[in-house]
């Protein structure tokens, strides 16, 4: 009887682990990786006929001739199309592998698709298909999207991947914001807060910067510069790389940043800094100042000297010492130049893009719901104060002038 009850037992386990597993995919549907097109960048501009849009998708193929994965080329193709899905749809029948959306790294607004608005919807099928990454990047370029996907780079890059690289690397200026697609759907949702974008931009020899073409007619350059300000999805206008650069502290992103100072009298001397930021922390406070709720924010940076440029003459310890304090005061005035400058813009076009609604409403809840059904209309007046302290961490490796060395440093 015992034998018969185990061995019943041991059917009903059998069954049950059969039935488990019969829901498991498994390999079925797998695909394998030479058949994929991995999808690394996509540009959305305007289409001639109306409700569509000029798509331009830029896929990864291996290089002929190359003996390892890892040698890329690009496959761009343009379509007009109503909508992403079409899009895709159109490539698919002249690709001879399966679009792999995972990989996609930025996506590239322009100017005249962001002037019109309602991009948002395309944006709606990168944030509903499950191969999507809410990590990939978003841009606006003031030319088209087309034009810079198609760029002939002298690195050699696929253009998607040399934009990738650029806005990672961006860490290192601090000098534009870095905004993926999860948070701008975040900002969106904030309702308070204006959108905000980078721009992207192709620099081609004595456009600013002068280089060697290396025998490539089209060979070009992608620079990020400035930033656009959005009311919800349509482009209200651009900011400048000093109001850019003070979005930047304004909302803590700084994380590494060169910077110049404005020439400081010093007796015979007119003396400019140039120095690198080596950390900086911005802070929020919603104080009441003469029975008026203000935002104030603090700034505290330490900044190490790279040059000392228009010093004539040999200075004594308490000289330099002096020199190193009217430092810390020239950096400070920058900083809050280049806050000054962007607050200022935020005021003009009464959108809020630095995100000041959201500060107050994080600190003084209670008075942020007596506010907030007239934020927009509040912005041009209301009372911000700037408190930016900057230490000099170390001057460098000489307290003398190039021009004037005495020896020091010498072998």
């Amino acid at each position: 009887m015992k034998r018969k009850r185990g061995k019943n037992l041991k059917i009903i386990l059998i069954l049950t682990l059969i039935t488990s597993l019969l829901p498991l995919t498994g390999c079925w549907g797998k695909r394998e990786v030479e058949d994929l097109a991995p999808l690394l960048g996509v540009g959305f501009d305007l289409g001639e006929n109306p409700d569509t849009f000029l798509i331009t998708l830029q896929f990864a193929r291996p290089k002929n001739g190359s003996t390892t994965g890892a040698e890329m080329e690009d496959q761009t193709f343009s379509v007009e199309a109503g909508s992403a899905r079409e899009a895709i749809e159109k490539t698919s029948k002249i690709t001879y592998r399966t679009p792999f959306m995972g990989a996609l790294k930025v996506i590239i607004i322009s100017e005249d698709v962001a002037k019109a608005g309602d991009f948002n919807n395309i944006l709606d099928f990168a944030q509903r298909f499950s191969e999507f990454r809410r990590s990939m990047y978003l841009v606006l370029t003031k030319g088209k999207a087309q034009d810079i996907l198609n760029l002939d780079l002298r690195s050699e890059l696929i253009p998607a991947i040399a934009i990738k690289n650029s806005i990672e690397g961006g860490a290192e200026l601090s000098s534009f914001p870095t905004v993926r697609l999860g948070h701008y759907l975040t900002i969106l949702g904030t309702q308070s807060t204006a959108p905000i974008l980078p721009v992207l931009e192709s620099v081609k020899p004595g456009e600013g910067v002068e280089y060697k073409a290396e025998g490539k007619d089209e060979a070009g350059e992608i620079r990020i510069n400035g930033a656009g300000v959005f009311r919800r999805d349509q482009l209200e206008d651009f900011l400048t790389d000093e109001e850019t650069k003070g979005y930047m502290w304004l909302e803590n992103q700084v994380e590494n940043r060169l910077i110049n100072t404005m020439e400081l009298e010093n007796d015979e001397n007119s003396v400019k800094f140039g120095g690198q930021v080596l950390n900086s922390s911005t802070k929020h406070k919603v104080n009441a100042n003469n029975g008026e709720i203000e935002l104030q924010y603090q700034i505290k940076a330490s900044i190490a000297i790279d040059e000392v440029m228009g010093l004539k003459k040999q200075l004594s310890g308490e000289e330099w010492v002096e020199l190193t304090k009217g430092a810390e005061t020239s950096f400070a005035k920058v900083i809050r130049k280049e806050c000054e400058s962007s607050i200022k813009k935020q005021r003009e076009l009464g959108l809020d893009f630095l995100g000041m609604g959201r500060h107050i409403e994080q600190r003084n809840s209670k008075y942020w719901k007596t506010i907030k059904n007239q934020w927009e209309d509040k912005i041009p007046e209301f009372p911000v104060s700037l408190d930016v302290q900057v230490t000099v961490h170390h001057s460098g490796m000489s307290s003398s002038s190039v021009v004037n060395s005495t020896g020091e440093g010498q072998e």
